[in-house]
């Protein structure tokens, strides 16, 4: 059975409904808590991240319509699969880690309904058992929804969107209608924790969480119609489009607080269902009715997210297994469906499994933020190495000031991964590298000889985890708030960066087969 390509409004639609999940309904109170009312410049910075990413991933999609090209990066680029392995790796643990997050925040944020209800759900903070099931049986949903392939999967998200994006826009437009208070801004200054928050807050907060979900409209190049052109355009809106919600929502959130509240200091806020509890909490008929439906989206929106970074990562392992970085076991295609049903379900297990470690939202957040920065890494290495190496390909799509851009992304996207918790690097290094010794032995089998080369293959890439795990800690021991240790971070990571972009393979690459 032939499945008809879908268009770029399906794409925009992929990219707003995987950034508008549970990002809107928590990020903005935890920028507000974390940032104060300077929280809007954080959210300004992370879109023209994630605008600059989709940029340089559009003009790499012009030249490739593979299938989870976004995950295949590396080992497109740079024809070098043991490379690209640790960071197809990287994006395919991100987008697994986001499935149960997003159930996650669903529950969290219905456990404020009644008081019996959060009892059941939710202890101290974290899931009980019976609130870890729940979340575990919303997985399962989102997984029954990709079984039957692109179709049922771009209905659900097509619908999906267009609650996406009202209902956020009318919470965000009520709310400043009916108490907006400008002075909330100054009251106890604009950053009133000084500006350090409102870079390491992108991360912290959730903020480059909730905007990850562009990188998703590249992992559907053969699902689409005339992908060359329609990925660099959904691209581009879908960022736009986000951002204008989500600095309405932060506008909206912190200007509507009531004023007793915030003269208690923004870290003193406290809230389960932030913006429910906010319509609840001013008293007027048609805010608490209105908060009903925030309830509803609780839902809605972080399962819509989850639908499509499911059937990302179901896409990604299959494209892996393609590359000989994942067994052959899961390339298998539904010859009705077109979608590897035994990486789905292997994907569903892993999202159900990670419930055992984390129980709350914020807590696999963070760990998620750190394996998707790991992931972008590759957008910047691949776009300069192909500007090198492939000059005269015809681009559909070609970026001005590309390689100026690529080269601060890539120093940005470090210097966020040196800002997050330090143990948690760590963790998420420890775990890629493992996993790497794990994938040499299973592919190169005793083949001694060849399994150094592969490492040899990916030096510069271990490389990069050992530097940025040592300036995180640095950073954790106050070493990089002066002159010196911004020169070291520039000099150091300017130099792997090369490194990175020159990296050598010793086998037959992705154009060689």
């Amino acid at each position: 059975m032939d499945i008809k390509p879908y268009g770029v409004l399906t794409a925009v639609g992929i990219g707003i409904g995987a950034m508008i999940g549970s990002g809107w309904l928590f990020s903005a109170y935890y920028a507000a808590r974390f940032i104060g009312p300077a929280s809007i410049i954080s959210w300004a910075i992370g879109a023209g991240i994630a605008l600059v990413l989709a940029l340089l991933l559009a003009e790499i999609a012009g030249l490739f319509s593979a299938d989870a090209l976004f995950i295949r990066l590396l080992t497109i680029s740079h024809d070098n699969a043991d490379l690209g392995f640790i960071i197809g790796i990287s994006g395919w643990l991100g987008l697994c880690l986001v499935i149960p997050t997003e159930a996650s925040a669903t529950i969290q944020y219905l456990s404020s309904i009644t008081p019996a209800l959060g009892d059941m759900l939710l202890l101290d903070g974290k899931h009980t058992p019976f609130g870890s099931i729940c979340v575990a049986s919303l997985v399962i949903a989102y997984t029954l929804i990709n079984f039957w392939g692109m179709r049922t999967f771009a209905s659900v998200s097509n619908a999906i969107a267009v609650f996406k994006i009202v209902v956020p826009v009318l919470t965000a437009l009520i709310l400043i209608a009916t108490s907006f208070h400008l002075s909330n801004f100054t009251v106890l200054k604009f950053a009133p924790y000084g500006y350090e928050p409102i870079f390491s807050g992108i991360v912290v907060c959730g903020i480059f969480y909730a905007f990850y979900g562009f990188s998703l409209v590249a992992m559907y190049g053969q699902s689409l119609k005339n992908p060359k052109k329609n990925i660099p355009r959904a691209l581009v809106f879908s960022v736009f489009i986000v951002f204008l919600i989500y600095a309405l929502l932060q506008l909206a959130f912190v200007g509507s607080l009531p004023q007793s509240l915030v003269q208690q200091g923004w870290s003193n806020l406290n809230f389960t269902s932030p913006f429910a509890q906010l319509l609840i909490l001013l008293s007027m008929p048609i805010l608490s009715m209105w908060a009903m439906v925030l309830y509803v989206d609780a839902a809605v929106s972080p399962s819509g997210t989850a639908v499509i970074c499911l059937s990302s990562a179901t896409r990604s392992m299959t494209g892996m297994a393609d590359d000989s970085q994942m067994p052959a076991y899961f390339k298998k295609l539904h010859p009705k469906y077109l979608i590897s049903r035994r990486s789905l379900l292997a994907t569903t297990l892993l999202s159900c499994l990670v419930l055992i470690f984390f129980k709350n939202w914020q807590e696999l957040m963070i760990l998620v933020s750190i394996f998707q920065l790991l992931s972008c890494i590759a957008i910047p290495v691949a776009f300069t190495k192909l500007r090198s190496s492939k000059p005269h390909i015809e681009r559909v799509y070609r970026l001005k000031g590309g390689n100026i851009w690529s080269y601060l992304a890539f120093m940005l996207l470090s210097y966020f991964l040196i800002k997050t918790d330090w143990y948690s690097l760590f963790v998420a290094s420890a775990i890629l590298v493992a996993l790497f010794v794990i994938y040499v032995l299973n592919y190169y089998k005793n083949q001694w000889h060849e399994i150094f080369r592969a490492f040899y293959a990916a030096w510069s890439l271990f490389l990069y985890l050992f530097l940025v795990c040592l300036f995180a800690v640095s950073n954790h021991f106050k070493l990089l708030g002066n002159y010196d240790g911004l020169i070291a971070y520039l000099i150091v990571l300017s130099f792997n960066f090369r490194l990175l972009i020159n990296q050598k393979y010793s086998r037959a690459g992705y154009f060689e087969k």
